[in-house]
């Protein structure tokens, strides 16, 4: 039975209902059970403590009121699953019989999310709470005005009308697109669905990761929020040094340090780098993140272009082309305009094109970029493709790989890149150390985050991406760092090998 309030207690209810901030860090109380990162004594593990909000914690809770989908990317031990049940408990007392339900990694770990809601409902004052529930065991809570919190196995959740789903530690949760087919539908009328979780590095294709890939794109309605490890007050250079030495002493490599405690999104998406060909780390000291334009007048209308940095007048491109079959079942075609100069990401077009439109949409960007060469590897499609340019794009100038030598007048065609065990080396080792380079000073050249995730992702044994993940912006970004050196020197790989440093000012 619902206790009788004064005057004031109903005005505070108001003031709690308009401002949720204002409620939990007034009345809620969270259980302290994690050390201070900077060493300092807190209170026993397992004392309840009153939730003093964080600035990070008070700017997502105004995202989780106003969006509906919400995927929330985070470093450990910042509070946001406390922060995600404050804000369900919230709800359940505020709204009219509001629907929670709450799923984890395992059957356990949503059971225990439960509890740790009803314990902060427990601990707020006799006069806020409505009365003792109706029904209280394991798996679900239920209060006199009918607001009830359901925690879930990931196969369950079809039956249910939500007003709110809460999937924490979303990308550890192995039936993870079942538990969506289950609980999606049942909030599309209106209901409010939070994804939060740091990473698995384990799955760099994650549906999670994927979800929060397409969110951050603009491609989906789920709105993206990332929470890096400083967001947590007490975190100093000197606390996170402390743990880059860990892991590098524990593994010989940061990929535990940027899954547990992520300075930047791309880092904590990005594949483990043991193993890797090319070190994520240099091609993160290299990667400065930017927004294709759009509407550029006068650049080509094509589906599938991503445009990053504009053709200058003076200036010279090259083109880098990996082409693919065509079909629905196919891999995509893909090609990367880069500076000749620097080497610096300028454009990306990327889709399943037919040989002759693939070919077609290389005379179209070659001419946009001030006539740019272009390197197509010569693979079975790309036979077609450079077939194609032949017949139709006399100005666009077709650059010749490794099996290629001018100073012996090889009178054999054979412009392209051979896609031999020995080209896939040369062509990895020269985007390698490309990336080395500027790493050293810090030179940012690559813009498009699925052309990073790829290039981060190519195996060293196979010089190709893992199973399941795409590499065609990866080898298009590498045959444009190639057809540099022969757009430059007039000589191709690997015969001209350490001639790009010192070109003159734009070649």
């Amino acid at each position: 039975m619902q206790p009788a309030r004064t005057k004031k207690q109903m005005a505070m209810i108001q003031t709690c209902k308009a401002n949720y901030a204002h409620f939990l860090g007034r009345f809620a109380y969270i259980e302290n059970a994690t050390p201070a990162p900077d060493g300092a004594e807190e209170a026993a593990g397992g004392e309840w403590v009153r939730f003093d909000l964080w600035p990070a914690q008070a700017q997502v809770l105004q995202e989780l009121r106003s969006r509906r989908q919400l995927i929330i990317l985070k470093a450990r031990q910042l509070g946001l699953t406390w922060l995600v049940l404050g804000y369900a408990l919230a709800r359940i007392l505020f709204a009219p019989i509001t629907v929670a339900l709450f799923f984890s990694r395992g059957e356990k770990e949503a059971k225990e999310l439960l509890q740790r809601l009803k314990g902060m409902y427990s601990r707020l004052p006799a006069w806020m709470k409505e009365g003792d529930a109706t029904i209280d065991n394991s798996e679900e809570w239920r209060l006199p005005s009918g607001s009830r919190a359901i925690s879930l196995p990931t196969t369950g959740g079809r039956s249910y009308t939500a007003s709110l789903v809460v999937m924490d530690e979303a990308d550890f949760i192995e039936r993870f697109n079942e538990a969506m087919n289950a609980v999606k539908p049942t909030i599309d009328a209106g209901g409010k669905i939070i994804l939060i979780s740091s990473v698995d590095k384990s799955k760099p294709e994650s549906p999670f990761k994927r979800i929060y890939r397409g969110a951050k794109a603009g491609e989906t309605a789920w709105h993206p929020i990332f929470l890096p490890w400083f967001a947590r007050p007490g975190r100093d250079a000197a606390w996170y040094a402390e743990q880059t030495r860990d892991s590098q002493a524990r593994t010989g490599s940061l990929d535990d340090l940027h899954q547990e405690y992520p300075a930047t999104d791309t880092e904590a998406l990005a594949p483990r780098s043991l193993d890797k060909r090319i070190s994520p780390l240099w091609i993160e000291a290299c990667y400065a993140e930017m927004k294709p334009n759009k509407h550029v007048r006068g650049a080509p209308s094509l589906l599938g272009l991503e445009i990053y940095k504009l053709p200058v007048a003076g200036r010279k491109y090259v083109i880098g082309a990996d082409p693919a079959e065509g079909n629905p079942n196919s891999d995509d075609s893909a090609l990367t305009v880069v500076e000749l100069l620097t080497g610096e990401e300028c454009a990306v077009l990327a889709g399943k094109y037919e040989p002759s439109t693939f070919g077609g949409h290389i005379k179209t960007i070659s001419a946009f970029y001030n006539h740019a060469p272009a390197m197509v590897e010569r693979n079975n499609h790309g036979h077609a493709v450079i077939g194609w340019l032949k017949d139709n794009a006399r100005r666009v100038r077709l650059l010749h790989g490794h099996d290629w030598d001018a100073e012996t007048h090889d009178k054999e065609d054979r412009v392209g890149w051979m896609s031999s065990t020995l080209g896939k080396a040369l062509l990895y080792t020269e985007a390698a150390d490309h990336f080395h380079t500027n790493a050293e000073t810090k030179t940012k050249i690559l813009h498009s985050e699925s052309s990073y995730f790829q290039l981060a992702s190519i195996e060293g044994a196979t010089l190709r991406a893992p199973d399941g993940m795409a590499d065609d912006r990866a080898d298009s970004y590498a045959l444009a760092q190639v057809g540099r050196i022969e757009a430059a020197t007039n000589r191709a790989v690997p015969l001209a090998r350490g001639k790009v440093k010192g070109w003159g000012a734009n070649g």
